[in-house]
């Protein structure tokens, strides 16, 4: 054993105390979360990371993933072969078991210094003065009027034949310009969301996170934005904006989905703009309908033909993934993921968005009078 306790590059366990110690700091202290870690080491390691993967094409997260994938596969195959080939079997048990340790104590570092730690930070509802209060009914109701007109005027603003679902005129990667555009715009309203942005990557393997549920992925080891593209046209851009927020280290689901909402809205992309009164749509309407249904169905009712051409393609897009053995494992590991990563509501925490789309409507309202 003793062999093993000298090997090189044992070194490389402290990883894992470090990791931990990291996560040790930033859970007893927002302000070592926000000024140390978010603005501070990750601003600087993620710029740095993000600039340089935005040189590639390619999504390198997606590539990556498919590499571990593979190498865990091999893993036990290649320690059994090793350990009956090998005269010393213990000690080479012993040697693969310390390979493992210092390959995962690794990512766990990483993955604090790239994401882990900015779920501590202090919330964008800080940044905005947005004011998240108990909401009435009627308030989400007159909410979910104001998004209906907002999303039927933009919907109009397309210009798209009637009868016809909305298809895009852009490609993937002038949408995801179009994105980074959206995302420098609105850090002039907010400091805190300044800085570089790269291209956000479509996924090559689009269909199969469509097969997880899943509409766009932040890879922490990258710091890279990564796109479904095989989803309806008119929900990619808030998704781009949505995991553009996360490269600013706004990891929270509800916070990054207010982020993208604000940068679609606000930008002077017709396609984005539409995507965005889409997104904050669709989420006010769910909260509506679990609260009142028929006041949402009141709703409803007002929704143009084409929002609802569009709302039901991409229902029917979702209904072939829906119930599947993956769906359900990727929106259980969704789920398990963000709870460990202090989200405790999980994937419900997605619906938080409308608590921040209530404040602005409220200083927005309050302001006209």
């Amino acid at each position: 054993m003793r062999e093993v306790l000298k090997q090189k590059r044992n070194w490389i366990l402290l990883c894992w105390p470090l990791g931990l110690i990291c996560l040790v700091l930033v859970k007893n202290s927002r302000e070592i979360a926000e000024y140390v870690f978010a603005r501070g080491i990750y601003r600087v390691y993620g710029t740095a990371l993000s600039f340089i993967n935005g040189l590639l094409p390619f999504s390198v997260g997606e590539w990556l993933l498919i590499l571990f994938c593979l190498a865990a596969a091999a893993f036990p195959v290649v320690t059994v072969i090793l350990v009956i080939r090998r005269k010393k079997k213990l000690v080479t048990l012993v040697s693969c078991l310390r390979y493992l340790l210092i390959a995962s104590g690794v990512v766990f570092l990483w993955f604090m210094i790239g994401a882990g730690t900015n779920y501590y930070r202090y919330e964008f509802s800080t940044f905005s003065g947005l004011e998240i209060k108990k909401s009435t009914v009627d308030e989400l109701y007159d909410l979910c009027v104001q998004l209906t007109q907002k999303t039927n005027a933009a919907r109009e603003e397309l210009g798209v034949e009637e009868g016809k679902t909305f298809k895009s005129a852009l490609t993937n990667r002038e949408r995801a310009a179009e994105a980074r555009k959206a995302m420098q715009k609105l850090s002039g309203q907010y400091d805190v969301l300044a800085g570089y942005y790269p291209y956000a990557k479509p996924v090559f393997f689009s269909r199969v996170l469509s097969e997880f549920n899943i509409t766009g992925v932040y890879f922490p080891w990258t710091v890279e934005a990564n796109v479904n593209v095989d989803t309806p046209d008119y929900s990619r851009g808030s998704v781009l904006c949505h995991e553009l927020s996360h490269l600013r280290g706004f990891m929270r689901e509800d916070e990054a989905n207010f982020i993208g909402y604000l940068a679609c809205v606000n930008s002077d992309c017709a396609e984005l703009r539409y995507s965005g009164y889409m997104l904050a749509l669709i989420n006010a309407g769910n909260q509506l309908y679990s609260a009142d249904k028929d006041k949402y169905y009141e709703v409803r009712a007002l929704y143009s033909d084409g929002v609802n051409l569009d709302l039901k393609e991409n229902s029917e897009y979702w209904e072939q993934f829906k119930d599947t053995a993956l769906s359900t494992a990727g929106e259980t590991m969704n789920n398990t993921y963000l709870k460990m990563n202090n989200v405790e509501d999980g994937t419900k925490s997605y619906g938080r968005m409308v608590d921040l789309l209530l404040a602005e409507w409220r200083k927005n309202k309050n302001g006209k009078n």
